[in-house]
């Protein structure tokens, strides 16, 4: 007989390992009835679950179909108008006025109102120590409400008929985990930055991430609940042993486990203090914790064979998808077979520094817009978003010499879109990153460094205002970043008779005259543009003057304090021509202030409110 023969003894001991690979095979059911209720599908509700899955996808499936059509309806109306009066300012006066009376109202008193009062996103703190983030919008209120509502109904709507409270607790189990699985879907793509509902509804990435931190508090608190029921089911049939056993022998329960402790103490860490406080602390480890509690979630499915398997596979698909899209923005912007990225960075007063990035391939600035930076050798593998402040446009001779120059009229110059090589941010010194930047260059000769990095994007510029007769553009610090690039673009378009635009009004607030040094090289280039003395007005407001404030011109003024916001509005609502748009970046309650001011006039006339905003 070969060596490599196996005795009977071996081979019946073989088989009974093979088989009892459950923590439950060779217990008695007659001894262990409650047992029948913690492993399978005995006692789940399936009809019902998957009854609430597609009531779900459905209302997710009209939700967006509803917004694509306001949308779609609102980009046309837009459209129309800004085909009405392009070149013919004599046809701004019908566009003044509402054209009708149910869109105004719902526009002030839902989808632009706080919550209370004028809160919304100044910092919510509970005390003078701990930062709560933000609230949420009235609108937003509603949706999230009706999501967490709805979630909850589905959860208790169980058997409650049954004789034995365990199959209850089954069916809860049951619900409980189909709908963890469920929301993990959103969950996971409202978090990306490459989300295509983005660019599709036009809706911002920082309303996402809104919904994405309540569809993770959904999520984590279904899986606990999940969990819970299991356990007790368990431990009622067995005791609390057979749930150590089911843990330490079966990889379902165990994988399950890991998963639910992962999204756990994801929901502790993402809590807003903690967020803030030690953000790229928190988003190292953030990462970590997801990728634990995703491989812990899908092979506690997978080992089961259960239905919700490909929910898993789509989830990996997005993120899969989402880091295959950064990474291709970084490599085509940041290297090329000669040369990757470099990026330059100065010192300015106000502690803030001017960050220029040279890019190896060229790119369709758009105003609006923002960037996240990618520096390795001071923040690691974090990438930290900027609004882009400026794009010199290349000409022919600086592509020849792949410099970008700046030349006046000859980058207004209609045709093709404008393009260019470089980027340059103004980032306000305060924590991490940006505080490292600061201070070594301030240490640096000329108070200057250079370094390699890329840029991931550019994301966001989906706010046209080219149909809009008057603009009123506010700005807090270094939130001029965000309008400098409209001032460009609208001008231009003032002087070409490609937009509506008739009046621009830009209101910054400074701390002191010393950061108007920002932005200088690119307000200088703006003030010697065609048409802008008969277009821009610029109001800068110095909240705390180190000497007397004076005016540069009757286009340029100057004011020491702060601004009033009621009153700057009221002003240019009443001498508008055609449409008005509100803009504003700044601080939370800077912007809740303007808010405030704009929207008692949007059932007056023909005004729109636009905040740009990184509350996340």
């Amino acid at each position: 007989m070969s060596d490599l023969a196996v005795s009977p003894v071996e081979t019946s001991a073989l088989n009974t390992s093979l088989t009892r690979r459950h923590f439950l095979d060779g217990w008695d059911a007659a001894d262990f009835d409650g047992l029948k209720y913690s492993y399978g599908l005995t006692g789940v509700d399936q009809i019902g679950n998957y009854l609430w899955v597609d009531t779900f996808l459905y209302m997710l499936v009209g939700m967006a179909i509803m917004l694509l059509g306001l949308r779609v309806a609102n980009m046309w109306w837009r459209h129309n108008r800004h085909l009405t009066v392009m070149g013919n300012p004599s046809r701004q006066a019908y566009w003044a006025t509402n054209q009708t009376s149910w869109w105004p109202w719902l526009n002030r008193h839902l989808l632009q109102a706080p919550l209370w009062k004028k809160k919304h996103n100044a910092q919510f703190q509970i005390s003078s120590a701990i930062d709560n983030g933000t609230l949420p919008g009235r609108w937003h209120t509603v949706m999230l409400v009706v999501y967490v509502g709805l979630n909850t109904a589905w959860c208790v709507a169980l058997p409650y008929s049954v004789l034995d409270h365990k199959e209850t607790v089954a069916a809860l189990r049951g619900r409980s985990g189909t709908l963890a699985a469920l929301n993990l879907i959103p969950t996971i793509l409202f978090a990306l930055r490459n989300n295509p509902l983005i660019t599709l509804l036009q809706v911002s990435y920082d309303d996402f991430n809104l919904f994405h931190r309540w569809a993770a508090r959904i999520t984590i608190l279904e899986a606990i609940v999940h969990t819970i029921a299991w356990m007790y089911n368990t431990a009622e049939g067995a005791g609390w042993q057979a749930v150590s056993n089911g843990l330490a022998h079966e990889g379902s329960y165990g994988w399950g486990m890991v998963g639910t402790v992962a999204f756990t103490f994801l929901g502790i860490q993402a809590w807003s203090p903690f967020r803030h406080a030690f953000y790229e602390t928190f988003l190292s480890i953030h990462r970590l914790m997801v990728i634990a509690a995703l491989v812990g979630l899908y092979k506690h499915l997978e080992l089961h064979a259960l239905p919700q398997v490909p929910w898993m596979h789509l989830v990996f698909f997005f993120w899969a998808g989402e880091w295959f899209c950064r990474l291709a923005s970084i490599t085509y912007y940041g290297l090329s077979l000669k040369q990757k990225s470099r990026i330059r960075v100065e010192a300015m007063p106000g502690e803030a520094v001017r960050v220029t990035i040279d890019m190896v391939r060229e790119w369709t600035p758009r105003p609006g817009c923002h960037v996240h930076m990618w520096m390795p050798a001071m923040a690691g593998l974090h990438s930290h978003p900027f609004s882009v402040a400026w794009a010199p446009t290349l000409t022919q001779e600086s592509k020849e010499m792949t410099l970008p120059i700046l030349e006046g009229n000859a980058l207004m110059a209609p045709g093709a879109p404008q393009k260019s090589k470089q980027i340059s941010l103004i980032c306000r010194a305060r924590t991490g990153l940006t505080r490292k930047m600061y201070e070594r260059a301030c240490k640096a000769p000329n108070e200057t460094f250079s370094t390699w990095g890329f840029i991931e994007g550019p994301y966001g510029g989906h706010h046209s205002l080219d149909s809009y007769g008057t603009l009123v553009l506010f700005a807090g610090g270094v939130g001029i970043t965000h309008q400098v690039m409209y001032l460009k673009h609208l001008i231009n378009g003032f002087h070409r008779g490609t937009t509506a635009t008739q009046k621009i009004v830009l209101i910054w607030t400074v701390p002191d005259s010393d950061c108007l040094e920002w932005v200088r090289p690119w307000m200088d280039e703006i003030l010697r543009m065609p048409g802008r003395k008969q277009c821009l007005r610029i109001k800068l407001f110095i909240s705390r003057p180190k000497g007397r404030v004076e005016s540069s011109s009757d286009t340029v003024k100057m004011f020491a304090g702060r601004p009033k916001m009621d009153t700057l509005i009221e002003e240019e609502v009443r001498g508008r021509v055609g449409a008005l748009a509100v803009t504003v970046c700044a601080s939370g309650g800077m912007a809740d202030g303007v808010r405030a001011a704009v929207r008692p006039w949007m059932t007056e006339g023909c005004v729109d409110f636009i905040e740009e905003a990184f509350t996340y």
